[in-house]
């Protein structure tokens, strides 16, 4: 069964940056996340082609510090798209 993920969003330069939170199954009190980039009124449910996580083995110990960690690497994500 798919978990229901708990998408933010938050546009940016013209674009819908996505982040869903993600709590580590083998340590409960340790958060991760996923990032998805949009054109506007996408849903982030659905495939996108620009894709992210932590990627840097980062365990967050809140989920308000892993979506605002999200956040950060969506916009780096934009900005390098926008290069």
């Amino acid at each position: 069964m798919a978990l229901k993920q708990d998408w933010r969003t938050e546009s940016y330069k013209g674009m819908e940056v996505h982040v869903s939170a993600l709590r580590h199954s083998d340590v409960p009190a340790r958060w991760d996340f996923t990032v998805r980039i949009t054109q506007p009124g996408e849903d982030a449910g659905s495939e996108s082609e620009l894709t992210g996580e932590s990627g840097d083995n980062g365990d967050y110990p809140s989920r308000e510090e892993a979506v605002q960690a999200g956040f950060e690497k969506g916009y780096a994500m934009v900005d390098e798209l926008l290069k």
